[in-house]
């Protein structure tokens, strides 16, 4: 009877032995996992605040080549709300103060300066006050540097935040990648006193044809627009918004599109294929060439590139109608092109169906010249030509200048009717193409 009580007991034991540990291991992992999804919330702050970083320098090149008040205070503005933004994403770090305490001074300095900058309501930097941003920026830009270099340090040696104290895991004191970075920087010591192809209209479209189509019409437009017999063209599902479309299925020997023809006018209002992972033969130039005979085959008229860029074995490129010489960016298709064979597979033409009408008034009551003058000395190289923008849900007509600052390319558009300045865009390159931002 005793040896039967003693071996339950010793498997009463063993099995609050297997439970206690059971329940061991479970919370072990769960504070594993939840330390892991921490220190990824920390990664995602740090790489928040190396974007701000980006922002900020070019803010502040756009401020340096700014001669409107308007324009002016806006961008000031940013420059104090990314300078702030970087050091709460870097304030948000288990990272040692005495370590950051310079780097995060100079982000309060350069929030006070754009501020105090904002307050004085100038119309452009004086050298003195564009010498101090300018100086806080490329502070900046070295931190914005050696934090990608101390990031993928990281990223090699597979470390990671530590959610417990105030360094990072399996780093000893000589070697934390992130704190080291406020070592490397020299600090400026400061005296001072205390695009477009995103904007769509959003009223009645202007380029849609007249009358109404049936489904039937929807597939035969389709397959005309591509190129292929009525046979090859199947009905899909219909959508609705702002420009109500039938949609349709069009099959090719090596490629499924599929297509939105609006039920007002019979337009293409997009076009896109259902597989784009096509081979690299054709060069950026064939697809330009096969892009405009395109656009000129289907009635588009007279277009200009704005910018293109390259993946999936594609060539994307963007042109804006133009109209008595005068670049209409509001008028904006997309071509995509692919580039094993040249043929068109894509068009977005939500843009140019909204907008596209015929223009009055494109006579500018600003001169070239004048308008000229409206720009800062700092850019250079400097070319022009008028355009249409859109802005603030209106259309303003620009003499657009392109010319370069500091390494880069920027477009400063000038209202040719006052002669004031409404915007500034930087050309950045990405690993795709270009783009304004």
């Amino acid at each position: 009877m005793q040896k039967k009580q003693g071996l339950w007991l010793a498997t009463i034991m063993m099995l609050c032995l297997i439970v206690s540990s059971g329940i061991t291991v479970y919370s072990y992992r769960q504070t594993h996992r939840y330390a892991r999804l921490l220190s990824d919330a920390y990664a995602g702050a740090l790489l928040t605040a190396m974007m701000q970083m980006e922002a900020l320098g070019r803010n502040v090149d756009k401020a340096m080549i700014c001669e409107d008040e308007g324009q002016g205070a806006v961008l000031l503005s940013r420059i104090g709300s990314d300078a702030a933004a970087v050091h709460a994403h870097l304030c948000s770090l288990p990272l040692s103060h005495s370590a950051m305490a310079e780097t995060m001074k100079v982000c309060n300095q350069l929030q006070d300066y754009a501020m105090l900058l904002q307050e004085r309501a100038q119309p452009a930097l004086d050298d003195d006050s564009a010498r101090i941003l300018q100086q806080l920026s490329d502070t900046c830009a070295q931190l914005l540097t050696h934090l990608q270099s101390a990031y993928a340090q990281m990223l090699e040696k597979d470390m990671q935040f530590d959610v417990k104290q105030a360094y990072m895991l399996d780093a000893d004191s000589a070697a934390r990648p992130i704190e080291s970075v406020g070592e490397m920087i020299e600090y400026p010591t400061l005296i001072y006193d205390g695009p477009f192809s995103d904007v769509v209209n959003e009223s009645a479209p202007r380029g849609l044809g007249s009358g109404m189509i049936t489904q039937e019409e929807a597939r035969e437009i389709a397959c005309r627009y591509v190129g292929e017999s009525i046979e090859a063209g199947k009905l899909t599902q219909e959508s609705g918004g702002p420009i109500p479309a039938w949609g349709v299925q069009v099959t090719q020997e090596d490629c499924v599109l599929q297509l939105a023809v609006t039920k007002q006018g019979g337009d293409v209002l997009w076009m896109f294929p259902e597989d784009a992972d096509f081979s690299l033969k054709y060069g950026l130039e064939e697809c330009k060439k096969a892009a405009e005979e395109f656009l000129s085959a289907h009635g588009y008229g007279e277009m200009h590139l704005t910018f293109w860029q390259i993946y999936g074995g594609m060539a994307t490129l963007s042109y804006a109608a133009v109209q008595e010489n005068v670049v209409l960016y509001p008028d904006l298709i997309k071509v995509q092109v692919r580039m094993d064979t040249l043929e068109v597979v894509g068009v977005e033409a939500r843009h140019y169906l909204t907008s596209h009408t015929q223009r009055e008034h494109l006579t500018p009551a600003v001169s070239e010249e004048e308008a000229r003058g409206a720009i800062s000395e700092r850019l250079k190289n400097v070319t022009s030509r008028l355009c249409l923008i859109p802005q603030n849900g209106q259309e303003y007509l620009c003499w657009e200048f392109t010319g370069d600052y500091n390494g880069n390319t920027y477009f400063v558009y000038i209202d040719a009717t006052t002669g004031r300045q409404r915007d500034i865009q930087q050309l950045v390159q990405t690993s795709i193409g270009p783009k304004a931002s």
